[in-house]
């Protein structure tokens, strides 16, 4: 059954007050997923300009924020697309590439729990790349029951934040990078055995 725990049920409430009017306003859903993208570029750059752990993190919490506004402005105005689900879900993995790889250019050469932060960045890339992956892999094959796991999107950035924002950027890496790929995983165990069962003849 899908999880109960995904943090954008908290944030659900802020995203269609800040949605509601840009619908009104004839905002392009397209222009926020840029706008969203945006911000993660500026928190990959600041990161790296200023050193700031906690610049990074508010810009990246606007980002993750303004990726369910494209969503909720789509639906508002009943614009919703196909073209537009695709946009978004690139975009989602460039913004990642750049948040997570900006912390590999700032902290180059540093190490963390004995291993260096080009290897953290590196597991915590692949385990994002393959969670999203898995899943749209087996929607593509009919699985239905697919919000599945504790390290979704909106989890593995919110945990990046508070860390961030705490000044504990390293920690919050090697968490995101084990959530990531302890549900990258996990989604292939059970979207494999769901496959399985789909394919059983009658």
């Amino acid at each position: 059954m899908p999880s109960k725990f995904r943090v954008r049920r908290i944030f659900k409430g802020l995203v269609w007050w800040i949605a509601r009017p840009l619908a009104r306003a004839g905002t392009r859903p397209n222009t926020i997923t840029y706008f969203s993208l945006l911000l993660a570029l500026l928190a990959a750059l600041l990161l790296n300009l200023s050193g700031s752990s906690v610049v990074f993190g508010v810009l990246v919490f606007l980002s993750g924020l303004f990726d369910g506004v494209d969503g909720a402005v789509a639906r508002e105005r009943n614009v919703a697309s196909d073209v537009g689900a695709f946009t978004d879900s690139v975009v989602d993995k460039v913004s990642e590439v750049l948040i997570l790889g900006s912390i590999a250019v700032a902290y180059s050469g540093v190490s963390f729990l004995g291993i260096r932060v080009e290897w953290w960045v590196i597991l915590a890339i692949t385990g994002w790349l393959l969670t999203s992956y898995t899943r749209s892999r087996a929607s593509s094959l009919g699985v239905i029951d697919l919000d599945i796991g504790l390290g979704g999107r909106s989890e593995r950035l919110f945990v990046l934040v508070v860390f961030s924002v705490l000044n504990q950027l390293f920690w919050g890496l090697v968490i995101v990078s084990v959530m990531g790929i302890f549900t990258a995983g996990y989604r292939f165990y059970k979207y494999q055995g769901e496959i399985a069962q789909q394919r059983k003849p009658d």
